[in-house]
């Protein structure tokens, strides 16, 4: 805050985002009026296969089985309100015009006495190799079938999960590797996106829970089954280009390998995952945060412009903005200007999504409006709440007091900062794995860091990865 504690507090318009012939706010209430955007806007059966044991594959034919139909929140209560929007059901009555195509012979059981030799194991690491060795088999089989299946869902037998995982929750981590990011890694390499279910997903029981689910899961295995987003942001201006960067470590070898990940965003596209060369002369700030050299900027920059210009027939963007969750440096910033210098306008954006220390408490029951805006002009920093009250739908989806983003337009930026926070709150929109009204990070940062942490596994390769998101989410 500046000396005076002068502050301005606005609120931004919710921004619309587009579905099959029409527009809402809502990602719920679009595809339930209009439907998703369908290739060739023909129905979309979602070609699914399965690797688990019986019981997880009985349960998930159940599973798809309870999808055909409506499932409302609140069976007490089947009135369609703006908070709770029911599932529509996969079918082709439904104005989601997909369903899920099962068959018999995409479904690979895990045999009992293959659960046994893995629970055989005296150590965890050969258990979870042994079980990441079965998938894999099993994965290899089914990208060899002809047609191949749209998408792979691996169950994860309780029995497999109770031995390898670490309590009740969280993810199946064993000496340094992620089971999950193996998964993802074995589908990419045979071209198929896989989803993976833990055993509780398979046991819910309350409407609610099974309402959104539903939304969350179909939403998901139909944007990996037509490689395709199901919506799409009605704000982006054509030539502009949007890059997040998110900085990881190579776990092969001494762990001293830095790269970046970097998702990039343009106007009627889907966003893309580039790799970067590894890069050198990192320097960390005092939180740790990496930083790299005035060269390794330069690198990121041409990638992010050469791509553009790749998918734009040699077009060069007229814009380009880069977030980052860390400060600019002056070589970073030199770097990408050198990199960069086809493109007329730059924007770069310092965005701190946790730990800001700002709070606003309105008047009244409910917590601050999605979309509020806390600025201090003096120091060019400003709060957003990418979470929050939403007057739209008349609801807040958060379990906790909801907390605004700090955005830092850096000096050398072009752009106002009213536009950079209206560009930031629609890029919260864009997350296709979840049916939730929107998230907090706008996925320009929230998709690279999730990438990293798939890539980051030992024996992948990051500059061959496949770039599109659908592999890793």
């Amino acid at each position: 805050m500046t000396e005076q504690g002068t502050f301005e507090i606005t609120r931004l318009e919710e921004p619309e985002i587009h579905f099959n012939g029409g527009s809402d706010v809502s990602p719920k209430r679009g595809l339930m009026e209009y439907g998703p955007r369908l290739k060739n806007n023909e129905h979309q059966a979602i070609n699914v296969a399965a690797i688990g044991d019986a019981e997880s594959i009985r349960l998930l034919d159940d599973l798809f089985l309870d999808w055909s139909t409506v499932i409302h929140p609140d069976l007490d209560d089947d009135k369609i309100r703006p908070w709770r929007i029911p599932f529509p059901g996969l079918n082709s009555r439904s104005n989601l015009n997909t369903s899920i195509a099962f068959p018999e012979r995409w479904r690979y059981r895990i045999l009992k006495g293959e659960i046994r030799s893995v629970q055989a194991h005296n150590t965890k690491e050969g258990k979870f190799q042994e079980f990441l060795s079965l998938v894999r088999e099993e994965i290899d089989w089914l990208s060899d079938d002809d047609p191949t299946p749209d998408v792979i869902v691996v169950c994860i037998p309780d029995g497999i999960m109770e031995e390898l995982r670490d309590g009740k929750h969280g993810d199946v981590i064993v000496g340094g590797k992620n089971l999950h990011s193996q998964i993802k890694i074995a589908g990419m390499e045979n071209s198929i996106p896989t989803q993976l279910i833990k055993p509780e997903t398979l046991n819910t029981t309350s409407p609610q829970d099974r309402a959104t689910k539903a939304w969350n899961l179909s939403l998901g295995l139909l944007y990996k089954a037509q490689r395709g987003h199901p919506w799409k942001t009605k704000k982006m201006d054509h030539g502009t280009c949007y890059a997040g960067l998110s900085f990881y470590r190579d776990k092969d070898g001494d762990g001293n390998v830095v790269r970046a990940a970097l998702a990039h965003v343009f106007a009627r596209k889907d966003y893309n995952i580039i790799q970067s060369e590894p890069l050198k002369d990192i320097s960390e700030d005092e939180n740790g945060q990496p930083h790299v050299s005035k060269k390794g900027a330069e690198n990121i920059a041409e990638q992010i412009v050469n791509y553009y210009k790749k998918r734009n027939r040699g077009s060069v963007p007229e814009r380009i903005v880069i977030h980052k969750s860390s400060p600019f440096w002056d070589e970073e910033r030199e770097g990408v200007q050198a990199g960069a210098e086809e493109v007329r306008l730059h924007d770069y954006v310092h965005i701190r999504t946790r730990g800001t220390g700002v709070r606003l408490f309105p008047d009244g029951d409910f917590p601050p409006l999605r979309g509020t805006l806390l600025s201090v002009p003096d120091d060019d920093v400003h709060y957003l709440y990418t979470t929050g009250y939403v007057p739209e739908v008349a609801t807040y989806e958060g379990s906790n007091i909801p907390e605004p983003i700090e955005i830092r337009p850096d000096i050398q930026t072009e752009s106002d900062y009213k536009t950079l926070c209206e560009e930031i709150l629609f890029l919260t929109k864009l997350d296709w794995n979840t049916s939730d009204f929107a998230v907090k990070e706008p996925i320009t940062l929230k998709v690279p860091r999730k990438v990293s942490n798939v890539i980051s596994e030992q024996g992948i390769d990051p500059v061959e990865a496949d770039k599109q998101y659908y592999y890793y989410m």
